[in-house]
Order: structure tokens, then sequence, then C-alpha cells
């Protein structure tokens, strides 16, 4: 910890007057104010690509949101002992909840101003952007043949899970099939080539842990994920989690969207391609390729009650 707070110190010319931990990163206390200090597993170019894509958003009018502190040197990061760390400022405030209208609502205009307000960005050199535009047909198409080989794997065991992906993993595969055949029929292209001329980029990972209700609005933070890619991923990610809370009311998206539209318009394309992604069975992917590709790191029993989870939403 005294290492730490040297380094910190050393590379940012502030005191430090103490440190405690705080949900997997550390808390500063220093003569400017309280300031969070995180382990960010990326390289050099990742972080000043996600510190250049904040900045782009903070000087376009979008400043609730947890900026980078920048070394003496003019680095968005420190290294310390092999491993790369940011200093941003603290967010004051508590966690978004979902099952919260004036939240949602909040949270859906908070998204489409950051959305607005990142028009226009380019990758400064000595960064490592990440795109992913226009992957959408590569990754539906990839999940749709992990299913189909997921399905004869199933069929060699006889566990609970196995019988349950064996009786639905036909609806889910066919869903899929249907969603592929029906994203190439749609003008997915043309919003791609459009976007990637605006410089429009996501957050990709807006859920409620990553939003702080603070004194003045809504905080946005943890923008490690950030990247080129069509606003309505975000949109997708947002409904999804919260129709997840609400058993799928159709008005709960319709709510999401309409504030949402209200600052940041939504084309009728648009509206169809997150339609696309809504649709896609992508939990259903997500458990069973953990349950069958990955280290399992949940019991038999706690897999079984998560594929029972997206069976029950057949019906939503």
């Amino acid at each position: 910890m005294v290492d730490m707070e040297m380094e910190i110190v050393r590379n940012y010319g502030f005191q430090v007057k103490g440190m405690l931990p705080y949900k997997g990163a550390y808390i500063i206390n220093t003569d400017r104010g309280r300031m969070r200090l995180k382990k960010v597993p990326m390289s050099a170019g990742r972080i000043r690509f996600v510190h250049a894509a904040k900045e782009h958003l903070y000087n376009n009018g979008f400043g609730n949101l947890d900026r980078y502190c920048c070394t003496l040197d003019g680095e968005p990061y420190i290294n310390i002992n092999g491993q790369n760390y940011a200093v941003s400022d603290f967010p004051e405030g508590e966690e978004c909840c979902f099952d919260s209208t004036e939240n949602i609502i909040k949270a859906a205009r908070t998204l489409a101003h950051m959305h607005r307000a990142s028009r226009g960005f380019k990758s400064p050199e000595g960064c490592l952007p990440r795109n992913d535009l226009g992957k959408l047909p590569f990754y539906f198409n990839k999940r749709m043949e992990d299913i189909k080989k997921m399905r004869k794997a199933a069929g060699k065991c006889r566990t609970k899970f196995d019988w349950m992906f064996i009786k639905h993993g036909d609806y889910f595969f066919h869903l899929a099939k249907k969603t592929v055949e029906q994203l190439k029929e749609s003008r997915y292209p043309q919003l791609v080539d459009t976007c990637r001329k605006e410089g429009l980029f996501c957050h990709h990972d807006f859920t409620y842990h990553n939003i702080v209700i603070g004194s003045g609005g809504l905080i946005l933070i943890n923008f490690e994920n950030c990247c080129f890619e069509l606003k309505i991923y975000d949109l997708a990610n947002f409904i999804r989690r919260k129709m997840r809370r609400c058993n799928w009311k159709a008005d709960q998206a319709k709510l999401i969207i309409e504030e949402y539209g209200s600052v940041e318009p939504l084309s009728h394309d648009e509206l169809y391609v997150l339609k696309l992604m809504l649709q896609y069975p992508q939990k259903f992917w997500r458990v069973a390729n953990m349950y069958y590709n990955s280290r399992r790191v949940w019991s038999e029993r706690l897999f079984a009650s998560r594929m029972d989870e997206v069976i029950s939403e057949i019906e939503f």
C-alpha cells in the first residue's frame, strides 16, 4: 500500500492522505479531493483510447463521467509492479436502480446524450482503438453454429442440463437462424456505414452498476469496454436488462425507446435491427457455452437454474 501511495505522489504530484479498498478498487483521499485508483488490465494504447473517448465526450458537453487523471507526463495511467492502474474522479452517489421509472427515464436520456456527444470522435495517434462495427452478422452466425455443435454434445450426456438443452435447443437454434436471415435482409450495412462516417461510439457496458446517481444527475463510469459500434447496441443491452426485471412488459421497452428518442432520434431501420438484437437467443447461447465450452465455475445445480431462467422467457 505504501509503495502505491508513493507511486501516485511521484506520478501525479498530489498529496495522498490515505487509501481504502472499494469495490475492487481503492478510494484515495488527496489534497485535490477523493479519487479512485483502479487496476485496468489493458494495454497502454487501449487505455489511451478510452481516455481520448472520455475526453471527447467531456469536450462535447457530456461531463457526467469518470474522467481519468493524467500523470505529470500526460499519460492516463501508471504502471505499478507490472500492472496498469488509472486514477479517475470518484463518482459520489448511489448505484442506479432499474426498478425505478424515474431512474429508467433519466438513464435513457443520459445514454442518448452520451451517444450524441460521441459523434465526430477520431482515435488519436498512440491509441489502440476497438471497432465492433459490422461484426454483428459474424457473431450471430458463429453462435448459431455453436448451438448446433452443443446439441451434439448434449446428446452424448445425461445430466439435467443436457435434458433441458435437448428439449428446448431446437427452438433457440431456429430462432437464431431466423434472426440471422432477417439481419441479412435488413439495412444493417447501411447503418454501419453511417455510424462509421459519424464517428459515433458506445459505452458497451451500459447497466445499472455503471450508472451512479449523483447530486448533479446520472454519472456514467467504467468506460473500459467502449468501442465504435451502433448506438442501438447500448440501447438493446439497456432494454434487455430492464425487461428481465419486469417480466418483459412491452410498455417498459416503449418508455425507454421514447425517452431515448426524445434526445437522439431512432430511424425505422435502427428500430428493426434493435428488434433483431433483442430477438437473438444471446442468453441461451451464453449459458450453454459456459456449460459446454468453458471451465465450469458454477455447480451443476446453478447451471440448471440459469437455463431454467432462459427457458421461462420463451413465453415472453
